[in-house]
C-alpha cells in the first residue's frame, strides 16, 4: 500500500467525529507497515506516564525545535508537534491518576485531572494510537475533531513516532515563516484574540497553510510558553493540570492561547530557549518582518467558477436604467466604476456578485442566484442591487468599519453581511410568483411597491421594463418625498404601547391600519396567564395586533374615524415593524373591550414533558409515521385554558381537526398591510367559520354566539373589561 492510500484511510476513518464503517483487516495490515497507521497496544495510566517521562530524557529540545522550524515550509505534519509536545512532557510531574469527578459531573469522560488521560485509568486498557496520530499528518477541518496537543495520549504517540524520523534541518525560508508571524503579532490591537491573528498571518500569504492549520502553530507557540499571558503561562517552565484549564471558548482553541490577547505580543526569553541554542538572533525582534512575496512563482491558475458560464460580463437578469434606479432609491452607475464579479455554486444555484469600485472603495453591488434544473432550465431567478460604502486595502481585503474589528477577504459573504449604507432593490422571478422589494435596512424604511397582480407576471428583463414604465407613470405628486425620507431618514426607535394605531402602506397611495392590544412578553409575566398559554412558546419579541378590515386612500385616519371600522381577528407579530418606524404610528385610543380579542386555539396533546408544549405536540403528531393517539384536546382563549380526555372529545370534532389545524403557536415576522389576506383560512374565528365555531361551543356547552368574556366566566380566565384595565396599569 502507497503512503498516498495509507493517509487517506487514516483521513477517512479518523479524522471525522463519527466515522462511517472500519477499515477491513486486509487495508489495516497494509496500512501498518506503512508507517502511517499504527497497531493498538495495551497500558495504564501510570505506564503512560513513565514512558513520556523517558522519553523526555532521551529527546533533545533542539532536535523538535529545528523539526518545528523545518515543518513550516515543508508543509510535513509529521515534525510539527514534537516541540509542544516534549515542552508539554518535560514539564509534567510525575503522578498517579487523580480523578477529574465526572461521574459527578454527569457529562464529563472520566480523565485525569493532571495529565487528561482517559486510558488505563483502572486497569490495563487498549488504546487505538491512530485516534491521535492523525493530527500528526492533517489539520483539523472545520466539523472535524478538535486536537488536544497537551493529553498524554497524544504526546507519547507524538514523542514515540518522533523518534522514529530522520533528523530535519529547517531553511532560511523556515525562519522568514516564523519572523513573519512574530512580525504579524506585532500588527495587533491590544484586545485582539488568536482568531485574528490568524486571519492577519493568512492575509499576508506568506504561509502556505489553512486558517486551521496556522492555529494549531499558533497553539504550539502558546503550549511553549512563545504566545502567553501574563495570568496564564505555556508549559515551557510551568505545568498547568487539565482539571484546571477550564472550558475551551469554541473549536480549534489551545491552552493558554485562548487567553492571549494582542497586548500580550511574542515572549521572546521563550523563543531565546527554545531556538537560540543553533538560530543565534535570526529570530528576534529585529528579525520580526512580513516575507516579501516571491514574485518569480508562476501566478496560480484561475479556477473557473461553474456557474460563471452561466452569466456574461454587463449583462444581467435586470438591465435597470438610471432613470429607473431613481425611482428605486438606488444611486446611478457611474462609468468610471470598475467592475470585479465573483461566482460560486452551491447545489442547483448558480451565483454571481458583481462589485462595482470607486478608486477603493465598493460604491454598488449586484448579486444574482439563479436556480437551475437539471434540464438547464431556469427554476427562478433573484437579482438584488444595493448601495454601499466599503473601504478596502487596495481592492484586497476589506477594512474593518469600527477601531475593534479587523480587516476581512473580499467574500460576497463578507461583503453582503454588512447592512448596505445605501438603499436595496431586489426582484424575484418565478411563474406567477415573482415579487419586488425596495428598503433601507440602516433605517428600515421601505418603499411599498404594491402591484401584486402585476408584479407577480414579471418573468423577464422586457416584462420588468414595460412594469416600470406603467409605475412611473402613476406615481403620486408627492413620490420623490418619499423617496428621499427612505434614503435619508435616520435610524429610530419607537416606544409603543397598547392602544396605539399604526398605518401600514400598501402601495403608493393605498394604505392600511392596525391596533395593538399588547406585548407578550409583558403578558406572560402575569400571573392571571395559565403556565401552559401559547404565550409563554413563541419566540421573538411579540406583540398582539388587530388590523382594521379595510383599505383606503387617507394617510390621515384619526382614533375617532377608526372607531367605527371592522377589526380583523388577532395576530401575534414581531414588533420590529413598529419598534424600528417601518410603520407610522398615527393615534391612540382608549381600548374598549369590543377591540380586545384572542386567539382561539385546539390543538392534541399527545405528550407530556416539558420538551412538548400543546402546540409542538400537535406537529410531533403529524410527523410521526406511527400517528400515535392523542392523549387530550387542548383548549384555549384569552386567559383560560384546560384540557379535555380524548375519550371524552365527539366525533365531529375528532372529524374537524382531522380537516384543520386549529391552532397557530408561531409569530409572524412582518406586519403585512394586507394581514386579512394571510389570516389562517381554519381561524375559528372567522366569519365564514361560524358554523364550526359554534360546533366547538356546544361541545364546551356554551352558546354559539359566545364571547371571550363567557368562556372566561365558565373556564376560568380574566374578562376584556379586566385586561384592559391590567395593561393599562402594568404596560411599559
Amino acid at each position: 500500500m502507497t503512503d498516498k492510500k495509507a493517509l487517506t484511510l487514516l483521513k477517512k476513518y479518523y479524522l471525522p467525529y463519527t466515522a462511517e464503517g472500519t477499515l477491513s483487516e486486509s487495508d489495516r495490515a497494509d496500512a501498518f507497515k506503512s508507517g502511517i497507521l499504527v497497531p493498538d497496544s495495551a497500558m495504564t495510566h501510570d505506564e503512560i506516564i513513565t514512558a513520556i517521562k523517558s522519553l523526555s530524557e532521551d529527546i533533545s529540545l533542539e532536535s523538535t525545535a529545528k523539526a518545528f522550524l523545518y515543518s513550516l515550509s515543508s508543509g510535513d505534519m509529521r515534525y510539527r508537534t514534537a516541540l509542544s509536545s516534549l515542552v508539554w512532557a518535560r514539564s509534567l510531574p510525575k503522578h498517579e491518576f487523580i480523578s477529574n469527578n465526572a461521574e459527578k459531573a454527569g457529562w464529563r469522560t472520566p480523565s485525569c485531572s493532571v495529565c487528561g488521560c482517559t486510558h488505563g485509568l483502572v486497569t490495563t486498557e487498549r488504546i487505538d494510537w491512530n485516534n491521535y496520530g492523525v493530527f500528526r499528518y492533517f489539520p483539523p477541518k472545520q466539523y472535524g475533531r478538535e486536537p488536544d496537543f497537551a493529553c498524554a495520549e497524544y504526546v507519547l504517540h507524538d514523542l514515540r513516532e518522533f523518534e522514529k524520523l530522520p533528523a530535519a534541518e529547517p531553511c532560511e525560508e523556515d525562519y522568514c515563516i516564523l519572523n513573519g508571524i512574530f512580525a504579524c503579532v506585532g500588527q495587533m490591537k491590544p484586545h485582539n484574540m488568536d482568531i485574528a491573528l490568524v486571519n492577519e498571518i493568512r492575509g499576508k500569504k506568506f504561509l502556505d497553510a489553512t486558517g486551521n492549520a496556522v492555529h494549531c502553530i499558533l497553539g504550539i507557540l502558546s503550549l511553549c510558553g512563545i504566545l502567553e499571558s501574563t495570568a496564564h503561562r505555556g508549559f515551557l517552565h510551568n505545568f498547568t493540570n487539565s482539571g484546571e484549564i477550564g472550558g475551551y471558548r469554541d473549536g480549534l482553541s489551545f491552552y493558554p492561547l485562548f487567553y492571549w490577547r494582542g497586548k500580550n505580543g511574542v515572549n521572546y526569553d521563550a523563543v531565546n530557549e527554545i531556538f537560540s541554542s543553533f538560530s543565534g538572533d535570526r529570530l528576534s525582534p529585529s528579525h520580526a518582518v512580513i516575507p516579501v512575496k516571491n514574485e518569480a512563482k508562476a501566478p496560480a491558475k484561475k479556477v473557473v467558477s461553474k456557474a460563471e458560464p452561466y452569466y456574461s460580463d454587463g449583462v444581467y437578469t435586470i438591465m435597470l436604467t438610471d432613470a429607473e434606479r431613481r425611482y428605486l432609491a438606488l444611486d446611478p452607475i457611474d462609468p468610471s466604476w470598475e467592475t470585479e464579479s465573483m461566482y460560486s455554486v452551491t447545489h442547483w444555484l448558480k451565483k454571481r456578485t458583481v462589485l462595482f469600485y470607486k478608486e477603493n472603495t465598493i460604491v454598488k453591488v449586484i448579486h444574482e442566484v439563479h436556480s437551475i434544473d437539471d434540464d438547464g432550465a431556469y427554476c427562478w431567478r433573484d437579482y438584488s442591487e444595493f448601495d454601499t460604502r466599503l473601504e478596502t486595502d487596495n481592492r484586497k481585503m476589506l477594512l474593518p468599519l469600527t477601531a475593534r474589528g479587523r480587516a476581512k477577504p473580499i467574500t460576497p459573504t463578507n461583503v453582503m453581511a454588512v447592512k448596505p449604507f445605501g438603499c436595496t432593490f431586489n426582484i424575484y422571478l418565478k411563474k406567477e410568483e415573482s415579487q419586488i422589494a425596495v428598503q433601507n435596512l440602516r433605517n428600515n424604511q421601505i418603499i411599498p411597491i404594491g402591484e401584486e397582480e402585476r408584479v407577480k407576471k414579471i418573468m423577464s428583463d422586457e416584462d420588468f421594463h414595460e412594469f416600470m414604465r406603467y409605475y412611473i407613470s402613476t406615481c403620486p405628486d408627492d413620490y420623490f418625498e418619499h423617496i428621499s425620507a427612505v434614503r435619508n431618514m435616520k435610524h429610530q426607535t419607537v416606544k409603543f404601547r397598547a392602544g396605539d394605531i399604526f398605518r401600514c402602506q400598501i402601495d403608493r397611495t393605498h394604505c392600511a391600519y392596525g391596533l395593538i392590544l399588547g406585548k407578550t412578553r409583558e403578558i406572560e409575566t402575569w400571573k392571571e396567564l395559565p403556565k401552559e398559554h401559547s404565550f409563554r412558546h413563541v419566540m421573538t419579541q411579540p406583540i398582539l395586533v388587530r388590523m382594521y378590515d379595510f383599505v383606503t386612500t387617507d394617510q390621515e385616519m384619526s382614533a375617532a374615524l377608526l372607531s367605527d371600522k371592522t377589526l380583523c381577528p388577532p395576530r401575534l407579530c414581531s414588533d420590529c415593524d413598529i419598534l424600528w418606524g417601518t410603520h407610522k404610528i398615527v393615534a391612540h385610543k382608549k381600548l374598549v373591550p369590543d377591540d380586545i380579542q384572542f386567539q382561539l386555539q385546539l390543538a392534541r396533546q399527545v405528550k407530556k414533558d416539558e420538551h412538548f408544549t400543546p402546540f409542538t405536540a400537535e406537529g410531533f403528531m403529524e410527523m410521526s409515521p406511527s400517528r400515535p393517539n392523542p392523549e387530550s384536546l387542548y383548549v384555549e382563549w384569552g386567559f383560560a385554558s384546560f384540557e379535555i380526555p380524548w375519550a371524552d372529545v365527539p366525533d365531529n370534532i375528532r372529524r374537524l381537526l382531522d380537516k384543520g389545524r386549529y391552532f397557530d403557536g408561531g409569530v409572524a415576522m412582518f406586519i403585512n398591510a394586507d394581514t386579512p389576506k394571510h389570516i389562517r383560512q381554519d381561524n375559528l374565528l372567522l366569519l365564514e367559520n361560524r358554523d364550526k365555531f359554534g360546533a366547538v361551543m356546544e361541545f364546551l356547552g356554551l352558546s354559539p354566539k359566545c364571547t371571550v368574556d363567557d368562556f372566561a366566566a365558565k373556564y376560568g380566565g380574566i374578562s376584556r373589561q379586566k385586561y384592559i384595565e391590567l395593561i393599562e396599569e402594568r404596560g411599559k
